[in-house]
């Protein structure tokens, strides 16, 4: 999304994020949002307007009775970019629809940036053309390091770590590895289960008190019957059969 934005106002276009009662949508409520803020390099969101009549176009995010003139997604049935399969992984991200729109060819680092964003376990197992699963490894790594502070090497050796423990501990009959105590899940565990090539199933609690169940790196029929499992028990589940992964809100604790 740090790159979306910067492509978008790169190209002249004023980039809004959507809010929900005058602060900027978590990823739980960006399609429920009831207006926009304009979020500073501070990180401050400060009231924003978006005008009536204006076209916009929505990435990843929804305004409650506004329409856009286009819209940039691949996490709901009827997105561009929902069935977009890991070959085609440029029309299926987001970052990819807005190049596309601004007519402009990514470079090696949006490639990279698009096919971890899409399908990153599948990326990571060389599905996605032109991506080089150790480049996408030192790109995500060098990233993660510098927003946590840990050092580069740290990072590596913590995603390689968790997937090895992610090998160790996959459970052929269930077709994934779990790890449903929130306090002791490994630290990286999702990137390391990506690199891996292993499904994983694993809970973490937000700061709101919500417990979140995901499963990720899984097959359709998988992640299919994860949601169809969270529904029946009446919690809102999401997810998307070809991108390989799904989510579930348990009741706040």
């Amino acid at each position: 999304m740090r790159e979306i934005e910067k492509t978008v106002t790169s190209a002249g276009f004023a980039c809004l994020h959507a809010a929900r009662e005058g602060r900027r949508t978590t990823a739980q409520t960006a399609y429920l949002a009831d207006g926009v803020v304009r979020a500073g390099l501070d990180g401050v969101a400060r009231s924003a307007v978006l005008p009536p009549k204006a076209p916009a176009v929505f990435v990843e995010c929804g305004i409650v009775g506004r329409t856009p003139a286009l819209r940039v997604d691949h996490h709901h049935p009827g997105d561009p970019g929902y069935e977009m399969p890991a070959e085609r992984f440029l029309d299926g991200s987001s970052l990819g629809q807005v190049l596309q729109l601004l007519e402009r060819e990514p470079t090696e680092t949006q490639r990279l940036l698009a096919a971890g964003d899409h399908c990153l376990t599948a990326a990571y197992q060389g599905a996605c053309p032109g991506v080089e699963p150790g480049e996408l490894l030192f790109l995500r790594a060098a990233w993660q390091a510098k927003m946590s502070g840990r050092s580069l090497s740290d990072v590596i050796e913590g995603i390689l770590a968790a997937a090895r423990q992610v090998r160790r501990q996959h459970d052929s009959e269930f077709g994934e590895s779990r790890f449903f105590d929130p306090t002791r899940v490994p630290k990286d565990l999702p990137e390391g289960a990506a690199y891996a090539g292993i499904a994983v199933r694993y809970r973490a609690l937000l700061p709101d008190g919500v417990l979140k169940e995901m499963l990720k790196g899984a097959s359709p029929e998988h992640i299919e019957r994860f949601i169809a499992e969270h529904q029946e028990a009446g919690r809102q589940a999401y997810g998307n059969p070809y991108r390989g992964y799904a989510g579930a809100y348990w009741s706040a604790t």
